[in-house]
């Protein structure tokens, strides 16, 4: 159970759902994975539901304020391309 591992220990949950756990991570991390496993993919089901939460929650369209793959310049990198640009930090040409 979590609340008996140590490394847990001192870490409590947000007090409030206007916390940047919503505000920056749905925008900023969970956008763009969703949108990474639509573009290949994968079944996004259960990210989108979490995002659409956060939406809900903070009245917020995140899908549109978020990390687009357009707007990190990676919206028609392919698998390989991406994989590249991953572990080189340059899109190859």
């Amino acid at each position: 159970m979590i609340y008996n591992q140590t490394g847990y220990y001192g870490i409590n949950a947000p007090s409030t759902l206007q916390h940047r756990y919503i505000s920056e991570d749905v925008p900023m991390s969970l956008v763009p994975i969703a949108a990474l496993g639509e573009r290949y993919g994968v079944s996004v089901n259960g990210i989108n539901a979490i995002i659409r939460l956060g939406c809900i929650l903070h009245s917020t369209d995140y899908w549109r304020k978020g990390r687009t793959l357009d707007k990190l310049g990676i919206k028609d990198l392919s698998v390989s391309e991406l994989t590249h640009y991953v572990n080189n930090g340059e899109i190859a040409v």
